[in-house]
């Protein structure tokens, strides 16, 4: 392992606790319930895409949580220590929404039409409702946890991201208050999932329907704007919206977003270890952070 490249944990065989159940892919607490690894599925980049969005989270200063590279038993995944502190609970979007909407269906997990823009903005402008815990905001101009969710948002559209479901994001209780929680789970971004040749293809591609720039643009957030849509909204179209809800907070994630070089960016690509990542998905993967950059700067 090069000097400088992201070390990669391994787990030992008896440090393993009972599976965690939520969420579709396979993973499991540590004995001490301060830690889950998660495993990737084959044929996928969705641990390094893990670990590179936390440390764009790092870059963006967003509450995040922390992932490492990690093995057990030979099998790959990633590592994080636990969000919700010593008797806190973490309630997560489809639990909150369910208690505000009586017929909210929380056990569903795929095209869940009633998880609104609208709710979710609704829920998270709460006074009631505080800033992610131990987490300084970079700016006054952070109120709400809405407006730390706007930089979530903001966030997705960057990486394409499209796994903000009902699940996927939350809020902590802990001694009586209520924090938003952190933002975790984005390994569904980067374009992890696709093959090296679909990759080359969209980046030399000539035709527009087929290139990097169609491709990052059909991103979906899994959130909708009414019940009775057939589609989500895209991850740009979201955040917008969420700008013009709140677009002091908006301008101050788009400042930070635009202090971010393609260089810092690259800096994390490469402390990778290539024996998880092929140079054409960095390739693949920096285009797509350049041009959803300029596209969130433009709006």
């Amino acid at each position: 392992m090069a000097k400088d490249q992201y070390p990669v944990i391994i787990i030992a065989d008896d440090a393993l606790d009972l599976p965690e159940q939520l969420g579709t892919k396979e993973k499991y607490w540590l004995n001490d319930r301060q830690g889950l690894f998660k495993i990737g599925r084959p044929n996928t980049g969705e641990n390094w895409a893990e670990k590179v969005a936390a440390e764009l989270c790092s870059l963006l200063h967003l509450p995040h949580a922390n992932y490492e590279l990690a093995t057990f038993k030979q099998q790959k995944g990633v590592l994080s220590q636990t969000i919700v502190p010593i008797n806190g609970q973490l309630e997560m979007g489809n639990q909150l929404l369910a208690e505000i909407h009586s017929n909210y269906p929380s056990h569903e997990r795929y095209k869940v039409t009633d998880h609104t823009f609208g709710r979710i903005h609704h829920y998270l402008q709460s006074k009631e409702i505080s800033l992610p815990l131990d987490w300084e905001p970079p700016s006054t101009e952070i109120k709400t946890a809405f407006d730390v969710f706007v930089g979530y948002l903001l966030l997705d559209t960057w990486i394409a991201n499209q796994d903000r479901h009902h699940e996927n994001w939350g809020v902590i209780r802990h001694k009586g208050e209520i924090y938003l929680a952190p933002t975790y789970d984005h390994a569904a971004s980067m374009g992890q999932n696709e093959t090296d040749k679909t990759r080359k293809d969209r980046l030399n591609s000539q035709d527009n329907r087929r290139h990097i720039r169609a491709y990052i643009e059909k991103a979906r957030s899994a959130i909708y704007l009414n019940k009775s849509d057939q589609k989500p909204l895209s991850t740009l179209e979201v955040f917008k919206m969420a700008a013009e809800r709140n677009p002091e907070s908006a301008r101050l994630w788009k400042r930070l977003l635009a202090d971010i070089s393609h260089q810092q960016c690259l800096d994390i690509f490469e402390k990778i270890p290539q024996c998880e990542i092929s140079n054409t998905a960095i390739e693949f993967a920096l285009e797509l952070l350049k041009l959803n950059q300029s596209r969130i700067l433009n709006t």
